[in-house]
């Protein structure tokens, strides 16, 4: 009878690990299932701490206490330069213009440029359209004045696309993360006296 007990025992004892195992293997897949941080199109996970700055465009693992994550939409964004009045913009014949100005940026597709953009102004900031404004306002504005300089003021009312290559040309495409996709001329008119 002690045998059979014995028996029993072992028997009870080997389910019980065998649960137990089985219990601590599907917490761990879930567990590692939970960390795992997928992104939804048009966005970029940022990812700090424990080995430096990783950016990815699918999913990224994050650890807590270890990691710290972000996300940063990496959209279309729209920044409307406008410079009416005695801001206008002069041309070569020495008029005045008023001009509103559109340009479509975003932040470029590739890990560097996000990784570049999120140490530099932050995942939030990124989209924020006031911040965009602050951040691309003088370099934008300089750019129109240096090309409305080069066209008379039906020039450019009547060349608008040769306007906007040029404009493209003179910002160029360093913008610290940020890609210029196009821009386009708004509102133009000539500012009255």
């Amino acid at each position: 009878m002690n045998l059979f007990l014995l028996d029993s025992l072992l028997g009870d004892a080997l389910y019980l690990g065998t649960f137990i195992i089985v219990f601590f293997i599907f917490g761990f897949i879930a567990f590692v299932l939970k960390m795992y941080k997928k992104v939804a199109p048009g966005e970029a996970i940022v990812r700090t701490g424990l080995g430096n700055i990783k950016t990815s465009f699918s999913g990224i693992f994050v650890f807590p206490v270890i990691h710290q994550m972000e996300r940063m939409n990496i959209t279309l964004k729209k920044v409307i330069i406008s410079r009416q009045g005695k801001e206008g913009l002069i041309c070569m014949d020495n008029l005045r213009a008023d001009i509103q100005v559109t340009f479509f940026i975003r932040v470029n597709s590739e890990s560097v440029a996000v990784a570049k953009v999120a140490t530099a102004i932050g995942c939030k900031r990124a989209s924020d359209p006031k911040a965009l404004i602050e951040l691309f306002d003088a370099k934008f504005s300089e750019a129109l004045k240096t090309v409305g300089r080069q066209f008379n003021y039906v020039e450019l009312y009547n060349s608008r696309d040769t306007f906007n290559a040029r404009i493209k040309t003179e910002i160029g495409t360093d913008l610290n993360g940020y890609v210029l996709d196009d821009c386009a001329i708004d509102y133009l008119e000539q500012t009255s006296v």
